[in-house]
């Protein structure tokens, strides 16, 4: 299965994070992974009193997003560039029963995506995928020879007393895992109490480090649970969750999440990943909600049925029915009571229902599948999956945590994963019984960001509420963001009954629309920093009002660089470089001990202060990676040529060598480690311990010196000859940077305010690129900027910087229409990033005076200044 961008994107930040955290535990750092955090996110690091330092960090993943997906190629991402193993221990971790057993299926099954996905990201087929009962019985050549990953719940460790749980219990088959332990190691692993080191599944894993996953980890931060894991002493535990734990509540022992990345739901729309809008309809009366179910439904199977003669594609739309309970005080619209109605008065064929108890084993996507109805009350939150669901038709309060979770798992998941280019057959459904639609739309847009990952504004745009017999007519639904809190004693009584101020979305929610008069009211009332936001709201509302917004949203159009021959022109791109002659004959082989230590710092240095407490203070990290280490000696033994095609197995992992063939870096490969051996007298057996370091420094030597052969083929290309071909920066392949698709993965959300900025919301910038943002703002020949972002799915904008793309960091239009782009550089990475500043420079010469580029260095403001000056 092929990953989405945004999950690529994923896997990199955990990649980079790992490797940071890596890097400085070998130099010492008793807070690698504290610091590592804040040196990539930002933020301070949300640490735990039971695991001090350990790696725990979340990927924060909206419902439908693929949070098991992105899990399963997690595991290889933590296992190479954090423990820099190949075989690790994973312990899985699920929240419920039925979720562990479809997670363990989908794991174990070699032809299921998930399976697949553990083998790309460990680059090993030896995988074995077992529950918590197998691996109680687990030999230890198992862990030396395959990756294992162990599927359990929470549940089967969770406790504050382990007597009793068998995962803590001596067990005989585990024998064999606890011979010729080194003392040290022995004396971690003691009891307290009699100094016996229990054979159990517990220490097994905490021997080896597990890698820990935990699935929708929200109702897992808790005291017992961080205490629980503490007892398997993990290399890293990663949580996948839509709605992470924000700030630490000290009073009920929870602690925050550490976010390391958020994907925005909007990125999940773009990539198709589920069906927005949610076109939400309201019926006072519940055999009408049943009714207009069944009429959407139906006009979908027709549509899915052309479609099928277009494309191949098989949908077959399922309605979800939400039932009321039993009550005995009161008559509800119980699951039989609905399944009665639909085949009785609807005229339903019976065929076609189902209830959520008799659907165990259907295969939904299969034709011969009947099913189009399922009647529920809420068991399908867990465990269940079909991307043909489209409508959900809800009897009762649909504005609940239950409601929304079954709309967002089941309903808004795209079939195929792939839209269909159909309006109707790519946004989900809703009918609730409601005399209320705009209070239950805003109900379901504040489930939508407190318990399924989504953002304010993408929750705004994904409801889309219409009043009966209206289904073109969109209702207004308004929230106004603020900066800071507000009482309802400071806005005014004309208009307190018509706002609500909701202190977890930042926001003040709009019962009813504001006249202008009101909204103006509102806006004296608020602090200035919130009137852009108010004015807004009224243009949004009232488009002829003398108020206007403040950001000027037009598109910005960005010429790039093209090669012109004739009258036709092609993008000058990396790819338009890729048939150059990588010449690794040419490579260099040496490598210095800076650049490659043949020391085990890492090893030494723990066991020493293992020997000797009080020599040297060693972080719970340190002794994970060092008991790794410990068990290298059981791996089978390695000679040059495995280790030559372990290394070309590993540069060439992820494609960042792509064009490279392995008949021209297997022999330099060779070459390398044979200089090593020679020159620099390193036993191959050191070699294979730091291969994982050998292979960073491999991939590095190899890219730097492909990189200068492309300069040569780019310099053959730009100082071209021919007079009918050539390169120049032309508005014939404008690349277009539009509001509507800039979608930053992180905000600005300082308190400087700016007079040019562009659009609604500014990326991210640290403290340099916040004062040169502050220079540009005001500088009197800027007409308007933006901070560009480094993913051109996400909105941002590249040059082309073969084998790589340039993301500067600001673009600006010019009061005298030109377009500059404005890269800043502390001192130190310019030395390294020349090759962008020479590649702005060509994008600026070649564009006969339209475009100019900054390069700023160490808040050298007065070239900025220069740059930007009025054209003559």
């Amino acid at each position: 299965m092929q990953l989405k961008k945004y999950q690529v994107e994923t896997l990199k930040k955990l990649g980079q994070y790992c490797d940071l955290v890596r890097s400085k535990v070998v130099a010492g750092d008793s807070l690698a992974a504290s610091h590592a955090y804040q040196e990539i996110c930002g933020e301070p690091y949300n640490s735990t009193p039971q695991l001090p330092d350990t790696p725990y960090i979340c990927l924060r993943v909206p419902t439908g997003g693929g949070k098991t997906l992105i899990a399963a190629h997690a595991v290889g991402t933590i296992a190479k560039h954090l423990g820099h193993q190949d075989r690790p221990l994973c312990l899985w971790v699920t929240p419920s029963t039925p979720i562990c057993c479809q997670t363990l299926q989908g794991l174990k099954d070699r032809d299921h995506p998930y399976h697949e996905a553990l083998r790309r990201s460990l680059g090993n087929e030896a995988i074995e995928v077992i529950s918590i009962e197998d691996a109680r019985s687990m030999n230890r050549s198992m862990l030396t020879s395959t990756a294992v990953v162990v599927v359990t719940t929470i549940q089967s460790y969770r406790i504050d007393d382990t007597d009793g749980r068998k995962i803590y219990e001596d067990n005989g088959y585990l024998m064999d895992h606890f011979s010729g332990m080194p003392p040290w190691l022995r004396e971690q692993l003691a009891e307290p109490d009699d100094g016996m080191v229990r054979l159990s599944l517990a220490n097994v894993m905490k021997m080896r480090g597990p890698i820990v996953i935990m699935d929708e980890s929200h109702n897992a931060r808790t005291r017992i649970s961080f205490e629980s894991l503490a007892r398997f002493s993990p290399l890293a535990v990663l949580e996948l969750t839509a709605t992470p734990l924000k700030v630490h509540d000290e009073a009920n022992e929870k602690y925050a999440s550490n976010v390391l990345h958020h994907v925005p739901a909007l990125q999940l729309k773009k990539e198709g990943m589920i069906k927005l809008p949610v076109e939400m309809e309201s019926r006072g009366d519940w055999l009408e909600v049943l009714a207009r179910a069944v009429e959407l439904r139906d006009d979908l199977e027709r549509q899915a049925v052309e479609f099928r003669k277009k494309s191949g594609r098989y949908i077959r739309p399922i309605a979800l029915i939400q039932a009321q309970p039993r009550n005995q005080n009161r008559e509800t619209h119980t699951i039989e009571a609905v399944m009665a109605a639909m085949v009785g008065q609807l005229k339903v064929p019976k065929e076609y229902v189902r209830t959520h108890d008799e659907i165990d084993g259907e295969d939904f996507r299969s034709e011969k599948c009947d099913v189009r109805y399922i009647v529920t009350v809420e068991k399908l939150r867990e465990g269940w999956d079909c991307p043909f669901a489209y409508v959900l038709g809800s009897i009762g309060n649909v504005a609940t945590e239950t409601a929304v979770e079954q709309l967002l798992g089941r309903v808004m998941r795209m079939p195929h994963a792939i839209p269909t280019g159909i309006s109707e057959l790519d946004r989900a459904y809703a009918v609730v019984q409601s005399t209320n639609v705009v209070e239950t739309a805003k109900n379901l847009c504040d489930s939508l960001v407190k318990y399924c990952g989504f953002d304010l504004r993408a929750a705004q745009e994904a409801v889309q509420a219409h009043r009966q017999g209206d289904s073109h007519g969109r209702l207004p639904l308004f929230w106004i963001e603020v900066t800071t809190p507000i009482t309802k004693r400071s806005i005014p009584v004309e208009i307190r009954e018509k706002v609500e101020y909701d202190p977890d979305m930042g926001a003040i929610w709009l019962r009813t629309p504001l006249t202008p008069q009101e909204t103006s009211l509102l806006r004296n009332a608020l602090p200035e920093a919130d009137h852009p936001a108010v004015d807004e709201y009224l243009h949004n509302q009232y488009p002829d009002a003398s108020v206007k917004p403040k950001k000027e949203a037009r598109p910005f159009h960005i010429p790039r660089l093209v090669v012109r021959e004739g009258n036709s022109c092609i993008l000058f791109e990396p790819a338009e470089l890729k048939e150059f002659d990588w010449n690794l004959d040419a490579c260099n082989t040496t490598v210095s001990e800076n650049d490659f230590s043949t020391e085990l710092n890492l090893g030494n240095r723990l066991e020493l202060g293992l020997n000797d407490a009080g020599v040297v203070s060693i972080s719970p990290l340190e002794r994970v990676l060092v008991r790794q280490l410990t068990f290298w000696s059981e791996e089978e033994l390695w000679d040059k040529g495995r280790l030559v095609a372990w290394l070309d197995q590993d540069i060439h992992r992820g494609g960042s060598l792509a064009g490279l063939p392995k008949s021209k870096s297997g022999p330099w490969l060779l070459r390398l480690v044979d200089s090593l051996m020679s020159q620099r007298k390193c036993g191959l057996g050191i070699l294979v311990r730091k291969r994982w370091s050998l292979a960073a420094v491999a991939r590095t030597m190899i890219t730097d010196h492909g990189r200068e052969q492309v300069r040569l083929a780019a310099k053959s290309l730009i100082d071209m000859r021919n007079p009918n071909r050539r390169l120049e920066t032309s508005m014939a392949a404008a690349a277009v940077l539009d509001s509507q698709l800039y979608d930053p993965p992180q905000k600005y959300t300082g308190n400087l305010t700016f007079k040019h900025d562009a659009f609604d919301v500014i990326g991210a910038m640290n403290d340099e690129e916040l004062l040169c943002a502050s220079q540009i703002d005001s500088h009197p020949n800027i007409k308007r900027w933006v901070r560009n972002l480094e993913d051109e799915g996400r909105g941002g904008f590249f040059l082309p910087l073969s084998p790589r793309k340039f993301f500067p960091d600001f673009i600006a239009e010019l009061k005298d229409g030109r377009i500059a782009i404005i890269e800043y550089k502390n001192p130190i990475l310019d030395k390294v990033e020349q090759h962008k500043k020479s590649v702005g420079e060509l994008w600026a010469s070649r564009s006969d005076g339209q475009c100019v580029f900054a390069w700023i260095v160490d808040k050298d403001w007065a070239t900025l200044e220069k740059t930007l000056i009025v054209k003559s």
